[in-house]
């Protein structure tokens, strides 16, 4: 049987009540907003999706962290607007997404309401402006069908929505990453939510083992990506941080039927560092 992770995403439609002045990417101020309305409300949920760690009541978890860097993954994707307007006029419509895992899906409710509070009280961005919450449309994610074989594709293009942090060597990848490196970030990815969050990890060690061996075989066709910094002011450790990635686009030749299934599964999920501020976020397209 194969074990599967549950992945819903939510898509809130929102309008300002009153101008709000932002960043050009949002994501830092969303996600910091969100957590200080869950601290706010509900201490204990905001441990749960910001704190994740093992459980109090002391029931095993599949996987462990250890210290080969298998930290708990925060079980949610934040996605805001993607726009870079920086001020947002009153009665301006905009949408974020957020994306929950496993155990975390049962927690849709205070999610909600803690957007809801952000908007209506706590306020958003350098001025605090107000907002609130017209509508949200729910989607749950099918899990991969490795077993498809109706699909072939000889190329794909990956194009990066948002910053793409990969590591290689304790080193941030600058330039595009080869197949391997990212299918590797990617299956770690979701094995590691699968562990922590699903019924068990999502590929199995020897399927793994010759997914990143066929991925060897696969080239850059196509480099259209490049580096941009972003920097955010970290509240906890009241400095500015510099948090750059990969924007643009690549394009891989090989066949690339086998990791279809992962890829668009992992357009769900993100790949690379600081994935709940929405980092990471992929489209794929093939040929």
């Amino acid at each position: 049987m194969r074990e599967s992770l549950a992945v819903a995403r939510y898509r809130f439609r929102m309008v300002t009540v009153s101008e709000i002045v932002l960043p050009a990417y949002k994501g830092s101020a969303f996600h910091g907003g969100f957590g200080h309305a869950l601290r706010r409300m509900a201490p204990s949920w905001y441990r749960l999706l910001f704190e994740p760690g093992p459980p109090r009541d002391g029931t095993r978890q599949r996987l462990q962290p250890s210290s080969t860097g298998n930290a708990w993954p925060k079980p949610f994707v934040l996605l805001p607007p993607l726009d870079e307007q920086r001020r947002y006029p009153k009665d301006h419509p905009f949408e974020c997404e957020l994306t929950l895992f496993g155990p975390a899906i049962q927690q849709f409710p205070v999610c909600h309401a803690a957007l809801e509070y952000l908007g209506g009280i706590l306020g958003l961005g350098d001025n605090r402006g107000k907002f609130r919450v017209e509508g949200v449309d729910a989607i749950r994610a099918a899990p991969p069908d490795t077993t498809a074989t109706s699909r072939a594709a000889s190329s794909a293009t990956l194009r990066y929505v948002t910053r793409l942090r990969l590591k290689a060597g304790n080193r941030l990848q600058r330039e595009a990453p080869p197949f391997s490196l990212f299918m590797a970030r990617l299956l770690g990815r979701l094995n590691t939510l699968g562990g922590f969050y699903g019924d068990g990890v999502l590929i199995e060690k020897v399927r793994c083992c010759e997914l990143l061996r066929r991925a060897e075989q696969v080239t850059i066709e196509q480099d259209g990506a490049r580096w941009e910094e972003w920097s955010r002011y970290s509240g906890r450790q009241k400095e500015w941080m510099k948090f750059g990635g990969l924007l643009g686009s690549v394009t891989y030749a090989g066949d690339m039927t086998p990791f279809l299934p992962w890829l668009e599964l992992g357009e769900w999920v993100h790949v690379g560092g600081k994935s709940s501020f929405g980092l990471g976020k992929y489209e794929i397209s093939t040929g």
